[in-house]
C-alpha cells in the first residue's frame, strides 16, 4: 500500500492539535515522547523514523492523557486556540468521538467509488472505508491492516496512514502455516510461493 502525500477526507486539522502542543506546551510533548518510546522501544533498525514520528503524533492528538484528563485533541476542541469555525470544530468532534483502533482484513476494494470493505478480525464488524490512495494499490482479500479508523460526516476514513499493512490473503478456512507465522512476525515477508 503507498503512503498517501495527503489525507484523502476532509482534514480534521490534526496537524494544528500537533503544531500547538509542540509549540505551546513542549512539556507535554516531552512527556507523551517518554511515555510512548519507553513502551513502543522501537528501533530505526525495525522502523524508518518517520513512521515512528507519524505514529506517535497520532498517539499524542488522540490517546495520550495530559493530567486534566483529556487528550490533547480534546483540549485543543475546548481551547479553540486557532479560532477554528464551527464546521471545522465539528470535523475533529466527529474524529475524536468515532476514533477506533483495530486489525482488519481488507475483503474488497472498489476502485471507481475508491471503497474498501473491512472486517475485523476480533469482532468480524464491517466498516466501509473511503480511501483514494489504497483503493487505487491494493487488491481484493489482499491482506491485513492495522489502522485508526475515524467516521467524518457518516463515512470512515483511516485517521493517516494505517500502522502496518501486511499483503497476505485472509486466512479464514485455512489457517496460516507455523513457518508463515514466523516469517510474517520476524522477517521480511512475501507470498509464499507454490513451488517446494
Amino acid at each position: 500500500m503507498q503512503e498517501r502525500q495527503s489525507f484523502d477526507y476532509p482534514s480534521p486539522q490534526m496537524g494544528l492539535v500537533l503544531q500547538h502542543f509542540y509549540e505551546q506546551h513542549p512539556e507535554v510533548v516531552d512527556r507523551a515522547g517518554q511515555e510512548f518510546f519507553a513502551y513502543v522501544q522501537a528501533t530505526q533498525e525495525r522502523v524508518p523514523k518517520e513512521k515512528i514520528e507519524q505514529l506517535f503524533n497520532e498517539w499524542l492528538a488522540y490517546d495520550f492523557r495530559l493530567k486534566t484528563g483529556k487528550t490533547a485533541l480534546e483540549t485543543y476542541i475546548y481551547r479553540n486556540p486557532d479560532e477554528l469555525d464551527a464546521q471545522e470544530l465539528d470535523l475533529m468532534q466527529q474524529a475524536n468521538d468515532s476514533s477506533y483502533v483495530s486489525h482488519f482484513w481488507i475483503e474488497k476494494v472498489d476502485t471507481k467509488s475508491q471503497m474498501l470493505t473491512l472486517r475485523e478480525c476480533s469482532t468480524d464488524a464491517h466498516f466501509e472505508v473511503r480511501d483514494a490512495t489504497a483503493s487505487q494499490s491494493i487488491e481484493d482479500n489482499a491482506g491485513l491492516v492495522a489502522a485508526r479508523l475515524i467516521r467524518l460526516d457518516g463515512c470512515w476514513y483511516f485517521a493517516s496512514d494505517p500502522i502496518y499493512f501486511l499483503p497476505i490473503p485472509s486466512t479464514e478456512d485455512k489457517g496460516q502455516s507455523f513457518i508463515d507465522v514466523v516469517k510474517l512476525h520476524y522477517g521480511i515477508w512475501a507470498p509464499p510461493s507454490n513451488s517446494v
